[in-house]
């Protein structure tokens, strides 16, 4: 910790103690925008554990159907079969703000299943295999927006974290100890101050003696009487 490089004045006193009234402030809320990421990211990491673990049962699922589909209908048959199937999938981007960051929101609509092929040379595996990889599908793009909430809120943290650390033990430690400073200084001027005008009041009563009772001036104690 070191003090500010400023003179010691009452000017510079008045605006020390706002600054560090702002710097205290400022803390308070950031301690509280730090506290809000946290939470929020213990949630969304929970989230993230269950779809995920979700997305390898899905995905399991659809690639065990897909190999059983290749056994019965060929690899040459459901590459033909792939080639002509079309989906209209629609992908909706919006944004949710918590603590002030904005995170993305995913909507992915998907197109309806209907069947896109002829039945003959096919079987029930064909269409469950769809319905398998539409089912993965739905659960990727709810991956990718939490995976994204959380990179976005784990990055903020980490400027709100030294920030924090910043007013915390550099700033607000560097206010305090140059208005204590300036303070002392201040304080001890005033008193040099007052025992100097002190001083010079002893000595211009001592040259300027009161006037007795009488009027008359009064002799100097060093002056003896007439006899």
């Amino acid at each position: 910790m070191s003090r500010l490089n400023v003179p010691p004045t009452k000017s510079n006193l008045l605006a020390l103690k706002r600054d560090l009234a702002l710097a205290t402030e400022g803390h308070a809320l950031l301690e509280q925008k730090r506290e809000i990421i946290v939470m929020e990211l213990m949630r969304l990491l929970e989230q993230v554990r269950q779809v995920e673990a979700e997305t390898e049962r899905r995905r399991q699922k659809a690639y065990a159907t897909l190999r059983m589909a290749l056994a019965h209908n060929g690899f040459e048959r459901m590459d033909i079969i792939a080639e002509g199937i079309r989906y209209a999938h629609q992908l909706q981007a919006s944004t949710r703000i918590v603590a002030g960051i904005r995170l993305p929101s995913l909507n992915l609509t998907q197109g309806k299943f209907q069947s896109q092929y002829g039945f003959a040379g096919t079987d029930s595996l064909v269409d469950q295999t769809m319905l398998d990889f539409l089912s993965l599908l739905e659960i990727l793009g709810r991956k990718a927006e939490l995976e994204a909430d959380v990179r976005l809120l784990a990055r903020e943290l980490k400027k709100t974290q030294r920030r924090v650390n910043a007013l915390e033990h550099l700033f607000i430690p560097d206010y305090r100890d140059t208005l204590h400073y300036i303070g002392s200084s201040l304080e001890s001027g005033e008193l040099s101050t007052f025992f100097t005008l002190k001083r010079v009041k002893q000595r211009l009563e001592k040259a300027n003696p009161p006037p007795s009772e009488d009027g008359a001036p009064q002799e100097d104690d060093t002056i003896s009487e007439s006899t």
